[in-house]
């Protein structure tokens, strides 16, 4: 097994059963630095984000000290489906933050990103936090019915948080 991956989950044969195109779905924990790897997250990072994505400094902080996970397929250098990386509140140690989160386009539309981020949510439930939170852009409407249909309320609205025009929802969910 690649040390810089853990196995974390796959999803089940019901599901895969549905997704003509991807034969085995697994998710895996960034456990340890990899150059080649964390450019490939970059990158995919850099789709989905555009000038906003993540970049290596946070990258590599994330994977040392919070929870870096990947979606993809259970073969040697697949391509990244999915991303969601978590950190920890520092004033409450029972609040975890999902600070990114991306599915590749050509893996929208399927139930791939609400099955995947599910599982990571269970994954971080049972690491004992109690609270997960998000922001998210108030006109993203996709991403906004997502985290909803997934138990996250509104808990503020804030104007400019990331600056001007930047306006985001603070999303919460209590497990």
């Amino acid at each position: 097994m690649d040390k810089s991956y853990e196995y974390v989950d796959q999803f089940d044969d019901y599901i895969l059963s549905k997704l003509d195109d991807y034969d085995e779905l697994k998710i895996f924990r960034f456990k340890d630095f990899d150059v080649r790897k964390v450019r490939r997250l970059l990158r995919f990072n850099e789709d989905a984000f555009g000038e906003d994505a993540m970049d290596a400094f946070g990258a590599i902080a994330h994977i040392y000290y919070g929870n870096m996970f990947i979606l993809k397929e259970n073969r040697k250098d697949s391509k990244i489906l999915g991303m969601a990386s978590f950190s920890r509140a520092w004033d409450d140690n029972k609040l975890a933050y999902l600070s990114d989160y991306a599915i590749a386009e050509e893996a929208r539309g399927q139930s791939i990103g609400t099955q995947f981020l599910k599982m990571v949510l269970e994954d971080v439930k049972d690491q004992g936090f109690e609270r997960v939170q998000l922001t998210v852009d108030p006109d993203n409407d996709p991403a906004v019915a997502l985290y909803e249909g997934l138990g996250f309320k509104k808990d503020r609205f804030i104007e400019n948080l990331y600056g001007p025009g930047e306006d985001r929802y603070i999303m919460d969910l209590k497990f």
